[in-house]
């Protein structure tokens, strides 16, 4: 319910407030929903352009209502670590602070991505690359290597792994104070979920076409899974953090 907000915030909002070009936090938030979600996820941000309908209170609106997002996986973390109670100034500047962190963590993503771009271009082009996508090729393993080097691919993996480490790191209330353990668990959630979001598109696609009533809405339905089975796995890397903190008590 909360998800529509962000969208129009990110999108009407920061145009009304600042000269940011909201396409660049748009095209790098859909980069983390499987392409099956594409097509309502387009509708959403095709509605929230549609900024005449929405006045200040609307913006206003929203942005309460998108900060929902951020407070209740607070409080689910806060359930996770049995209970721990966290000081109302901490509330406070999640509520306050959520959206912008998280808008300029999206356009830090969005240059990381350019970056990385550009630089596997520029390896492509030298000679030596070729003579490894030979040597790959000799022993068949050609698709691995492709894979590794798809730009999109490893934007859409980087970005799962710094949203999770700030989500770990300053939502969750756990008292690990060195960063590279929250580093390991958000690598190894963002691999469970970048995974699970090939595997999910391809069992949609399948499923759609299997039932072509479930196919003309699989969008919504698969959108709305997604978000559900994100959060989810979000959760399970909380309660990961949780145990090692127990761990790291009991030596």
């Amino acid at each position: 319910m909360s998800f529509f907000p962000l969208v129009l915030f990110l999108t009407a909002g920061l145009s009304y407030l600042l000269s940011i070009n909201t396409e660049i936090i748009i095209s790098t938030l859909q980069k983390f929903f499987p392409q099956i979600t594409q097509q309502f996820l387009n509708l959403l941000i095709t509605l929230s352009e549609k900024r005449t309908l929405f006045g200040i209170a609307g913006l206003i609106l929203s942005f309460y209502f998108a900060t929902n997002i951020f407070t209740s996986l607070h409080t689910a973390f806060v359930h996770i670590f049995d209970g721990r109670e966290e000081s109302i100034k901490k509330k406070a500047l999640i509520y306050l602070l959520g959206i912008p962190v998280f808008t300029v963590v999206l356009i830090a993503i969005y240059f990381l991505g350019s970056f990385l771009s550009f630089l596997l271009k520029a390896v492509k082009g030298f000679q030596l690359w070729e003579y490894i996508e030979n040597v790959f090729g000799i022993v068949h393993l050609k698709f691995l290597l492709d894979t590794l080097t798809n730009a999109g691919m490893l934007i859409q993996f980087l970005g799962f792994v710094i949203i999770l480490f700030v989500l770990y790191k300053y939502l969750a209330p756990h008292f690990i104070y060195r960063a590279k353990i929250i580093f390991y668990v958000s690598v190894l959630v963002a691999l469970l979920l970048f995974v699970l979001s090939l595997v999910f598109n391809n069992y949609i696609i399948l499923a759609s076409k299997a039932n072509p009533i479930y196919g003309a809405l699989s969008g919504i339905f698969a959108f709305l899974a997604w978000l559900y089975i994100t959060y989810g796995i979000i959760l399970i890397g909380g309660r990961m953090l949780f145990y090692l903190e127990e761990l790291e008590e009991s030596q």
